[in-house]
């Protein structure tokens, strides 16, 4: 059984950034073009798409002792 931070150490998820309003939202990594929901109200040529802001695993940088 992996320990409770194996999870966070690999986590394979997209961080989304809509240029718009500035939220940040989480998604699979399958996911490729998301919309903000601040978008969902005007029509679907006015959307504007989120951009993507990490892909990948995320990487934690320790601090080696001197």
């Amino acid at each position: 059984m992996k320990g409770p931070y194996e999870r966070l150490k690999y986590d394979l998820r997209r961080i989304w950034e809509c240029p718009v309003c500035g939220k940040q939202l989480r998604s699979s990594g399958a996911i490729t073009v998301m919309v903000c929901p601040c978008q969902l109200a005007k029509p679907l040529v006015e959307q504007v798409t989120m951009k993507l802001a990490h892909d990948g695993p995320l990487l934690v940088e320790t601090a080696l002792p001197h």
